[in-house]
């Protein structure tokens, strides 16, 4: 099922490929630009849908993908004579599903999204499944009103949706699907902006391989910044060829919905693409002054294309902007250049990392000499340039974004440049060498060499501190689905997080986004759009709940505010442990495998005693 519905979710961008798509590009671009077309198309509906507040119910949904289903058929039958589906399709299917398979691997040892941004993606998925689309609240949830990117959210949820697969395991096994699929960007970029191949496929292999991201997003659970890294390179590629002034009527629409897709997908995905927007325009404006009287209809083009995204998603982003005021800074603060930061330097070369990450970006440093003398990847060197400046730990802040927001992205253009200057270097050195193939063979062994070393070292992108839940945890989350009613509220054990935060320590952390009842500390979005009583009272009982360690009057006390009526405990986590309540008048045990124990709390037993 989860296949058929992640072909049901792909419609959309083959229907676009049979009917609209460059038959010019290769395949590997077809299929990375069908997966971005349907990331796309897919939150763009639902926006469209929750403007008309229209929920999209199953007969609804099963009569847009019949359509969509059969206009893809009748295309592919008229356009037969064509063959555009050629023997090179199955070279890159192939090499896509060995992505797949290699992500997929790297996540075996996870029954739930780890870490706690997962949580409240989680929820949201949850929340959109059972509202029939966007949704303008998580209540009854969480409170208050709902204002966040969420491309991958609306993706998840329809994917979930058609499968029938609890929306967390969606979430991770599509997000996984999403991470092999930004190496198929990252071709796509590279592919548009040398017209080559060759060291596209090695840019591809070393954002599979070489580097910690975007594969250690997994140990964080970042969907969303994922979602926009997958569309980030797919709408600068378009954004290149509207700039060399390709198929305009063709390239400047796809442009528009793949602009509309990274802004719906993450905010820092969205200042990156409107940072190469801007780099893109000045160099074709200087380029025409020069030639003094170039050809203005790609930068009109360029315009009109970026601009008609922004409208797209402007429904969207007056809400954000709206509730967002006063919450997101747009502070501006310039580097200190004479201030050491050792702790940010450790954390900087820590997110770029292992070793063959620190080569490929030595090699990157290498290309982006090489790319600012080239007409052709200069705009790409520039906005990869001020992407690596914007990473270093001077402490500069822009907006809501510190410099290891931008790291997170680095690896982009770091192994775009690196894959060009590996080529250049080979085409230098086949120049003046005799035999032309010694070089050849040095350049591909030392290149295996690094994709096997890059394999080795981020074979497991999962840190273990990361991991709230387990096989035991899960087990007892559907215990809590099938046998306790949907008003349970549970006692969980704490920790701080940050920013006067609290998370849980376990999988108790995952009852709300799971089972849909509440918890203490329920995910660390409950502070995102709640009124600031709600949350403050719900920080005081997470911080409470964070240092208690017995059936002792505190935890009375807390139970009673709070009005929980169950305990979840997980054997050698937290400060509160299962044998504090076996003597306890109020706990009655009612589950314990695994290590894992729930309990009912029950204050009246204790008078009735």
């Amino acid at each position: 099922m989860n296949a058929l519905a992640f072909a049901a979710f792909l419609l959309p961008g083959l229907c676009w490929w049979v009917w609209l798509g460059e038959r010019d590009k290769d395949p590997l671009e077809a299929l990375a630009g069908m997966l971005g077309v349907s990331v796309s198309v897919t939150a763009l509906a639902a926006l469209f849908f929750y403007a008309l507040r229209l929920p999209i119910f199953p007969a609804l949904l099963g009569a847009l993908l019949g359509f969509t289903f059969a206009v893809t058929v009748y295309g592919i039958l008229r356009e037969r004579r064509k063959r555009f589906f050629r023997w090179s399709w199955l070279l890159a299917l192939a090499f896509f599903a060995a992505l797949c398979v290699w992500r997929l691997w790297q996540a075996r040892g996870l029954v739930l999204p780890a870490w706690v941004d997962s949580l409240h993606h989680s929820l949201i998925i949850r929340k959109m499944i059972e509202a029939g689309g966007l949704t303008s609240t998580l209540e009854p949830y969480l409170p208050g009103p709902f204002y966040y990117h969420y491309a991958v959210h609306s993706a998840a949820a329809l994917v979930s949706a058609l499968s029938g697969t609890p929306p967390a395991q969606t979430l991770l096994w599509l997000g996984q699907i999403l991470t092999a699929g930004v190496s198929l960007s990252v071709y796509s970029l590279v592919k548009a902006s040398v017209k080559d191949w060759w060291p596209a496929l090695l840019a591809a292999l070393l954002a599979a391989f070489a580097t910690k991201m975007p594969g250690y997003y997994l140990s964080w659970g970042r969907y969303t910044l994922l979602t926009g890294m997958l569309l980030l390179p797919l709408a600068m590629a378009e954004a290149v060829r509207v700039a060399r002034g390709e198929r305009l009527h063709r390239t400047a629409p796809l442009l528009a919905l793949l602009t509309a897709g990274t802004l719906l997908s993450h905010y820092l995905a969205a200042f990156l693409l409107a940072l190469f927007f801007v780099i893109l325009a000045l160099a074709k404006i200087i380029n025409n002054l020069r030639q003094k009287g170039g050809d203005w209809r790609p930068l009109l083009a360029l315009a009109a294309a970026g601009l008609a995204g922004l409208a797209l998603v402007s429904r969207w982003y007056w809400r954000v902007f709206r509730y967002s005021r006063g919450i997101f800074s747009t502070e501006l603060k310039p580097p200190l250049l004479g201030a050491p930061n050792a702790d940010g330097w450790d954390y900087f070369w820590n997110l770029v990392g292992p070793l063959t990450g620190y080569i490929v970006l030595g090699l990157a440093a290498c290309g982006l000499v090489w790319a600012l003398t080239r007409s052709k990847t200069r705009p790409l060197a520039i906005w990869g340039l001020l992407v690596g400046v914007l990473s270093l730990p001077f402490g500069q802040v822009l907006g809501p974004f510190r410099s290891d927001h931008f790291t997170l992205a680095l690896f982009l253009p770091a192994v775009c440049l690196s894959a060009c200057v590996l080529v250049w270097g080979a085409d230098w050195l086949n120049g003046r060498l005799p035999r032309k193939v010694l070089s050849s063979t040095a350049l591909l062994i030392m290149f295996a060499g690094l994709l096997a070393g890059g394999a080795w070292l981020n074979r497991e992108p999962v840190n273990a501190s990361t991991v709230l839940a387990d096989e035991s945890d899960l087990a007892a989350l559907e215990w809590i689905e099938e046998h306790l009613p949907k008003g349970a509220r549970f006692f969980i054990n704490t920790t701080g997080w940050g920013y006067g935060l609290y998370r849980g320590m376990d999988g108790g952390a995952w009852i709300l986004p799971y089972t849909g009842r509440w918890s203490l500390a329920p995910t660390i979005f409950y502070t995102f759009g709640g009124d600031e009583g709600t949350y403050a009272q719900w920080i005081d009982w997470s911080k409470r709940a964070s240092g208690l360690t017995g059936c002792t009057e505190e935890f009375r006390a807390l139970a009673a505010e709070a009005g929980l009526d169950y305990v979840y405990l997980r054997e050698g986590v937290g400060s509160l442990r299962a044998y504090a309540l076996r003597d306890c008048p109020e706990a009655r045990q009612l589950y314990s495998a695994g290590g894992v124990s729930i309990w009912l709390w029950d204050a009246s037993a204790a008078r009735e005693n």
